[in-house]
């Protein structure tokens, strides 16, 4: 086994799990900042309805 590869391919890997937990962390943070922030408000949600969009466009 080459131990250069291998110590690169580790370093990688634990490269991506930090990156993965720090987002996932900051994300549910996120969410529940969002949540409480929402919750205190006090606002119904909101449906929101688009028109339809028709598009013309010109064949060459």
């Amino acid at each position: 086994m080459n131990t250069n590869r291998t110590t690169r391919f580790a370093g990688l890997l634990l490269a991506v799990l930090i990156t993965v937990a720090v987002n996932g962390a900051m994300l549910l943070k996120f969410d529940s900042v969002a949540q409480e922030g929402y919750a205190s408000n006090g606002q119904g949600p909101t449906v929101v309805t688009l028109g339809t969009v028709e598009v013309v466009a010109h064949r060459s």
